[in-house]
């Protein structure tokens, strides 16, 4: 029987007690409409500023990877990996609000807002 991922839209791997999830599709076009590439430094760009304002303490139990045509995150923090991935989840199916965390999140000079 096949399990259910609950890290949609990731794919979930472990390594030791190293673990990882990787976005198979970067949703490029939704990128290219803001004259993004849509790559990983994308990708990143978005999830550090979108984390940096809705759960800035994931921030400090993930590490982004380097990858350029991929997206992945890695932590030993097998939780933090599965909350990051139910807020992705909220935005990515969307296209109206993919579009709007792209517009929002995607941006080199931004400032959060904090909730008070």
């Amino acid at each position: 029987m096949k399990q259910e991922n609950v890290y949609q839209p990731f794919l979930f791997s472990s390594f030791q007690h190293s673990f990882s999830i990787t976005l198979s599709d970067l949703r490029w076009k939704a990128f290219e409409n803001h004259d993004f590439l849509g790559d990983g430094e994308d990708w990143t760009l978005l999830m550090q500023n979108f984390l940096s304002e809705k759960n800035p303490a994931l921030l400090e139990k993930i590490t982004f990877g380097e990858e350029t045509l991929m997206f992945c995150i890695n932590s030993a923090d097998k939780v933090a990996l599965h909350e990051v991935a139910e807020l992705v989840f909220a935005f990515y199916e969307d296209d109206a609000l993919l579009d709007a965390c792209i517009t929002r999140y995607a941006q080199y000079d931004f400032v959060p807002e904090l909730a008070s």
